[in-house]
């Protein structure tokens, strides 16, 4: 996955967010653009989240970890309001509700890398 071009990364990430109505105006869509090249780069930093992927993102944007978790909680919330169906197919697995942060990252991470 780490050969992936950044601009196909960019254009794979826009396709998988869009349909949930996470679109290039909102704050959430660069974070979790950042979230899943962290990720990308190294499969491992989704086993210690808050630290590996949390920490970097915030420290670059001048705010809290806490922050960062919190727009990606507030994306996934978002996308399961927008389209549950579509969320439950990046999954891949049942969904009693709406995603952690955690495993959002996770699911898209899961569908960058069956898309390549």
């Amino acid at each position: 996955m780490s050969t992936l071009i950044v601009s196909e990364l960019s254009t794979q990430v826009n396709d998988l967010l869009r349909p949930m109505g996470i679109t290039r105006n909102l704050s959430a869509y660069s974070i979790l653009c950042q979230c899943l090249e962290l990720v990308c780069e190294q499969e491992d930093r989704l086993q210690a989240v808050e630290k590996d992927i949390y920490t970097p993102i915030a420290d670059r944007r001048k705010c809290e970890p806490k922050a960062i978790q919190s727009a990606v909680r507030r994306a996934a919330k978002g996308a399961w309001l927008t389209n549950p169906e579509y969320v439950q197919q990046l999954a891949g697995y049942p969904l009693t509700g709406c995603p952690s942060a955690v495993q959002f990252i996770e699911m898209l991470y899961n569908a960058l890398v069956r898309a390549v």
